[in-house]
């Protein structure tokens, strides 16, 4: 049926006043009035609606909704209808979602906290949020007793959350810890521990220090002997240039990545400080032995946040190693948690694996994933990014993006 004829009819059958069959081979509406009789004597519907879209038994004009084909409902759907279905779907998909994955424990993760707008930053309105939400729907548990009720094969309790907080900055401190605190949330933060003796830039930040504090608006670099021309003309372009040249350095080895940033520095005229500054500093280790350790459990990133497929065997056993050692110095008790740097499965290979299990971590954890599997591999243990959008983030904490992705895969398995 047109377009321009098919929504015609449409209020009167929301109304209960037409009734409605779909073609076999086109799949369009066909109405027929319940005052109408049948055509010729039988059961088969009639066509009621004259070309304005009148009904020619009630006399009520159609609405503007209407089916095309097969294929689904068209955008004529009424706005308030839609409006009403859109705020159905978003109340009932959480809780749903959570319910069908709540057996599975949610690893969250963190890096840096604002008190006000940072694109790289959390804001700390927004993980108090977070903290109202999780603590309301869900068990905040620490990750320690996790890995341990996975080890011993007890089942977790249902909607298990963890919070863990990667890196060590001073900003958690300042901001974070104060807000865990008061929702009594506990946590497990990842120390890279020579940013503790705060000397260290972290690589990335050295690069970011670099590309907002250069006057140049462009400049043609070489970054791992490839040629990249840097917009530097606003700060969301230096923002983008910032991804860019980070993603070309995690390729390198830590020796030429070293260089790489050495003469990015000199490109852009910009001199490093020999001590990252305010924006980029880590807590102290005073701080981090203060904290209520009932709250805050510690883990280890390494001793300088290296890419660990890209390191060699020497290297690669020091960092993992060697800041287990120190923090357990430092801090006291033992530290058997470990958090692989930049996580993704590129930067995590087999051997970087093998280091870990062979250091003695109860557990380590990557940086993408989705609810945890019944039995996980506890060496390589799966994490979700927390997402700095409130939406967003109910959706993804509840599960709803997982089973999302879950059903498009089965549906892409099933076209096979």
């Amino acid at each position: 049926m047109p377009s321009s004829v098919s929504a015609r009819y449409r209020s009167a059958l929301n109304a209960g006043m037409m009734t409605e069959t779909r073609g076999c081979n086109e799949g369009t509406w066909v109405a027929r009035c319940a005052r109408a009789p049948p055509r010729d004597g039988g059961d088969a519907p009639a066509h009621c609606a004259d070309e304005q879209g009148i009904c020619a038994c009630c006399q009520r004009h159609a609405g503007t909704y209407e089916r095309r084909g097969l294929g689904g409902w068209d955008k004529s759907l009424p706005r308030r209808r839609l409006f009403m279905i859109i705020s159905l779907v978003k109340a009932t998909a959480g809780p749903v979602a959570r319910a069908l994955t709540g057996s599975a424990a949610r690893v969250l993760m963190y890096h840096r906290f604002s008190d006000g707008p940072d694109s790289r930053k959390l804001s700390v309105r927004l993980f108090e949020r977070h903290l109202e939400y999780l603590t309301r729907r869900f068990r905040v548990r620490r990750l320690g007793d996790v890995v341990a009720a996975l080890r011993e094969g007890r089942p977790l309790e249902d909607r298990t959350v963890v919070l863990t907080i990667d890196d060590g900055y001073a900003d958690f401190v300042t901001y974070a810890y104060p807000a865990l605190s008061r929702y009594e949330a506990p946590a497990t933060v990842f120390l890279v521990s020579r940013f503790l003796d705060g000397g260290l830039w972290l690589w990335f930040d050295a690069v970011h220090y670099m590309l907002t504090r250069t006057a140049a608006t462009s400049r043609d670099v070489y970054v791992g002997g490839e040629p990249l021309r840097l917009d530097l003309s606003s700060r969301d372009a230096r923002d983008r240039a910032w991804s860019t040249v980070g993603e070309r350095l995690l390729r390198l080895s830590t020796g030429d990545r070293a260089a790489a940033i050495a003469s990015l520095g000199a490109a852009l005229d910009v001199c490093l400080p020999q001590r990252p500054t305010e924006n980029y500093a880590a807590m102290t280790w005073d701080q981090a032995t203060q904290m209520d350790r009932a709250l805050i459990d510690f883990g280890s990133h390494t001793c300088t946040h290296p890419v660990l497929s890209r390191c060699g065997a020497a290297e690669l056993a020091y960092e993992v190693r060697e800041s287990r050692q120190l923090l357990a110095r430092r801090l006291g008790g033992v530290i058997d948690t470990f958090a692989y740097p930049h996580g993704e499965p590129a930067d995590v290979d087999a051997r970087a694996v093998e280091a870990v299990k062979s250091a003695g971590y109860a557990c380590a954890v990557v940086a993408v994933g989705g609810p945890l599997a019944r039995r996980p591999d506890l060496l390589q243990m799966e994490r979700v990014p927390a997402a700095t959008d409130l939406e967003q983030f109910r959706s993804t904490v509840n599960g709803v993006e997982f089973l999302a992705n879950e059903v498009r895969a089965w549906r892409q398995a099933a076209a096979f």
